[in-house]
């Protein structure tokens, strides 16, 4: 299990270091989710629009975008043709299993970081200032944690259809020292 974490370990430090070498664009996209959801949220009747189907029409082709350059950037060069990705995929879960549950593990430590404290937080605030606390959680979500997870999930994508030097090289070394 400790190979498992380790690989888990290093797909997140993957992702994380892609996130902050790119961060310009992956906050320029935060930032047009970010304006929807404080806006929705937090901006009143004035706004409402933001909180209705164009704000969530704008917001879901926002993340898709994200989305499409994030794969865009992490499998630009790779030789693995359409056909190649389903059965790399599901070699690579057969033999990381144990990866992708300890990734799902971390997935919920973050979870409980990035909502579960907040909500809690929100919970606790006067009704006035809720509001304004839940506006502000989402427009900082959307530029941090919601980027990162798409990062990440992306990030083992690729791990399991291109192999590469970083889960797959550890778990390789780990199994061989131990």
């Amino acid at each position: 299990m400790n190979v498992a974490f380790a690989e888990a370990w290093t797909t997140f430090g993957q992702a994380l270091s892609f996130t902050v070498r790119h961060y310009p664009v992956v906050a320029g996209f935060g930032i047009l989710a970010s304006a929807q959801r404080f806006l929705a949220v937090g901006g009143g009747e004035r706004f409402a629009w933001a909180g209705g189907v164009a704000g969530e029409v704008f917001t879901t082709a926002v993340r898709m975008l994200f989305v499409l350059w994030v794969v865009r950037a992490l499998f630009r060069g790779s030789d693995a043709g359409w056909s190649q990705v389903g059965p790399r995929f599901s070699r690579f879960v057969d033999a990381h299993t144990g990866m992708l549950l300890a990734s799902a593990v971390l997935l919920v430590a973050l979870t409980v970081v990035a909502k579960v404290i907040p909500a809690a937080v929100a919970g606790a605030l006067p009704p006035d200032a809720h509001t304004t606390f839940v506006a502000w959680e989402l427009a900082i979500k959307n530029v941090t944690v919601i980027p990162f997870t798409i990062v990440w999930m992306t990030t083992i994508a690729q791990v399991a259809i291109l192999g590469g030097t970083g889960s797959l090289a550890l778990a390789a070394t780990a199994r061989a020292t131990t």
